[in-house]
């Protein structure tokens, strides 16, 4: 997923602030934060111009309805939900789950995963692997 900012933007994500300039292009957990905290943003993918805010998915569902893959939203971690947003301290294999086969995705986890003080090796490893697995086509 992917958004453009029509304004430069400041937004507090993922424990610190982040400066994104007029016309930027963001992907990923940021975009998707960017999209959920109703910023000065545009789609710049099909999957950002279809996403929609949860309330209006129906307030009487758990689970979001399947948008047929677009943008890898909709992946099941282990504990039965539907991920929308990446939580980089969750167990790997929701990162994981998250994460599904994309690329951008992976590259977006292992940025987050680096950052932290304490990186968990066995899950860069496997973020790498999703990630090169692009660049192999």
């Amino acid at each position: 997923m992917r958004v453009r900012a029509r304004a430069a933007l400041r937004p507090y994500y993922n424990y610190r602030l982040i400066d994104i300039s007029e016309g930027e292009e963001v992907s990923g957990g940021l975009a998707l934060h960017l999209l959920e905290t109703g910023s000065d943003v545009e789609p710049a993918d099909d999957a950002a111009a279809d996403w929609q805010p949860a309330a209006a998915e129906g307030a009487d569902s758990e689970q979001a309805p399947d948008d047929g893959g677009a943008g890898g939203d909709g992946q099941e971690p282990s504990g039965g939900k539907q991920v929308t947003e990446l939580d980089i301290d969750g167990n790997a294999d929701d990162v994981v789950a998250w994460v599904g086969d994309d690329p951008e995705r992976a590259e977006d986890a292992i940025e987050q995963e680096t950052a932290k003080d304490k990186p968990r090796s066995t899950l860069l490893k496997k973020l790498q692997k999703i990630a090169d697995a692009d660049s192999g086509e």
